[in-house]
Parts: structure tokens; sequence; C-alpha cells
């Protein structure tokens, strides 16, 4: 039985832009390694996880700010949290942790993909958050880059969020 070792993709060494405006943006910023895996790159059972985090500041102004995170490859929606209510938090940390595994490859292959997004609220420091899980067409005969987009569903006047750290490492490689 031979050890897998756990293989670095990408590191983040540059904070991203500062979310605070409608639309869809990444929440990616400039790093080392790649993102991308070639067209016809993938194995049935190769696995991957990210880590990324950074500072959120969600007013809750009118009662509530609203966010949705995405994790996507090239145009496809691997996962999304959908949209969700935040607390106040005011400069406050955040982390969204992701585990990927191909489960088919091809123009029909698969992804399963689960993760969790979780921030500080202010009122009480309690870490809350939303769990979310999803497999979804995927087409590993093309190039797929990752990504992982905020986009502010309810924003008010002071709601920002940018990351500051994201690693992407390989976990699993299917022995050729």
């Amino acid at each position: 039985m031979s050890v897998q070792l756990i293989h670095g993709l990408y590191s983040q060494i540059v904070a991203s832009s500062l979310i605070s405006t409608t639309g869809e943006q990444s929440l990616v910023g400039t790093g080392v390694g790649s993102l991308s895996i070639p067209a016809n790159g993938f194995s049935v059972g190769d696995s991957f996880h990210a880590k990324i985090g950074g500072k959120i500041n969600s007013t809750g102004g009118g009662g509530r700010s609203e966010i949705i995170i995405r994790v996507k490859a090239g145009s496809t929606v691997l996962a999304t949290t959908g949209a969700f209510d935040l607390d106040n938090a005011t400069d406050q940390g955040w982390e969204c942790e992701l585990d990927f595994t191909v489960a088919a490859i091809g123009v029909t292959g698969s992804m399963c993909t689960n993760g969790d997004f979780v921030y500080t609220k202010d009122s009480n420091r309690q870490v809350f958050g939303y769990i979310f899980q999803d497999v979804e067409p995927f087409d590993t005969t093309i190039s797929n880059a990752l990504d992982i987009t905020a986009e502010w569903n309810v924003l008010n006047s002071g709601d920002d969020i940018h990351s500051s750290n994201f690693v992407l490492c390989q976990t699993y490689k299917t022995p050729v």
C-alpha cells in the first residue's frame, strides 16, 4: 500500500478585493500555484480540500444583511449556500472550508462538493454559519478553474467581505 501525500495546488498571498457592492465577485486573491486543471486532467475519485477566510462586516441594517457564497468551476456552480441572513458582525473573521470529489468523468461527469461557511457574530461572539452540499454535472473534458464568489443579496451601507487566506490541496489522486 502506498501512502498518498497532500499536494498543494494554490496558496493565496495577496488579499482579495473588498466586496462591498452588489453583483457576484470573486473572493480569491492573487496567489502562487494554479486553480486550473487541464482538459481530461481528472480521474474518478480525485479529491481536493480548500479553505478560504478573511474579514466580514455585516451591519444587519434594516434588520438583515444577506449573502450568497458560490463555489464554481468556470461558469458551472458546483455548490452554493443560497441566500442566507447574517447577524451583525463588525470586522469579524469568517471561513469557508470545502471538500470536492470527482464522481464521474467525461462530458457528463459529476463533482460532489460539501462545505461550510461560518463567521463570528458581534452580539455573543458565537460562531454561526451554513453547511451546504451538492452533486453537480461537471465536464472534465475541458479546462476547469476553481473560483469562490460572494454576492450581497441584501446589501446595507457598511457591509463588506474579503479573503486574506486561501489554500487548495489535492487530498487524493487516483492511481493510474
